[in-house]
């Protein structure tokens, strides 16, 4: 099968999830394979991270939907809000901050124009909130017209501004970069399931997660994804009979 673009997450796909946020960045050979991918064809990201983290970090892409969604922004410097801002976002990071008795981290993101657009509560390196803290946190917040996005398997959450949508950021991506043919996305959880629905091959990273409700057609080891990078970029294709089907 002849692919036409590359799409991507960033957490837990193309980075590790369990570091911290100044120290996250693509591994060296994965960031290699996809540098040499990009001469031949479109990448792009579609991740909950801010443009001030994510573009730095991955020199490869010609565009990134950030936020989930929320903001897109070309390479060559044009920016599209695919949202307007409802809810009380800054009460809602207010109240959180002010009921956070367990040393949780809060990750502000931001856009291009340094509008917060949302925030994420994070303990991975924290005590864990008791479950009646963290379903109290999320009614109140949807409660201010917020939208709150939790897996219970992870151990963070987000809020937003405004409804995310990574299906939609896909599908204004491929319009953006003039993606005429097929399009393959990586990601590694449920919250990319509405770009796996969009995509024309999906493809899981598995770093040790559960996969039991994601919905790609196809899953990796994260120690692969290096080398079938490279077999993409040598090829220029992607043959399915190599992929281990979900």
């Amino acid at each position: 099968m002849k692919i036409s673009a590359l799409l991507s997450d960033y957490d837990g796909t193309l980075a590790p999830e369990d570091v911290s946020l100044e120290s996250s960045s693509v591994p060296r050979e994965v960031g290699e394979s996809l540098l040499r991918l990009s001469a031949s064809l479109p990448i792009a990201i579609v991740t909950s991270k801010d443009h001030d983290f994510i573009r730095p970090r991955t020199p490869f892409a010609r565009a990134w939907a950030c936020v989930s969604g929320l903001e897109i922004v070309l390479s060559d410097g044009r920016t599209f809000a695919t949202q307007k801002k409802r809810g009380r976002l800054l009460e809602g990071l207010e109240y959180a901050r002010r009921h956070d008795a367990f040393g949780l981290k809060f990750e502000l993101k931001r856009s291009t124009t340094k509008e917060l657009l949302a925030f994420s509560m994070d303990w991975r390196r924290a005590s864990t909130p008791p479950s009646a803290f963290i379903k109290t946190t999320i009614a109140e917040l949807r409660r201010m017209g917020l939208t709150v996005a939790h897996d219970p398997a992870q151990h963070y959450l987000d809020v937003f501004g405004a409804r995310p949508d990574k299906g939609r950021a896909v599908k204004e991506l491929k319009r953006l970069l003039e993606v005429s043919g097929k399009l393959l996305f990586l990601g590694d959880s449920v919250a990319d399931n509405p770009a796996f629905e969009e995509a024309d091959v999906g493809v899981c990273v598995a770093h040790g997660q559960t996969l039991e409700n994601v919905k790609s057609g196809f899953v990796i080891r994260q120690d692969e994804l290096a080398g079938f990078l490279r077999s993409l970029a040598s090829a220029h294709s992607l043959d399915l009979r190599a992929l281990r089907r979900k």
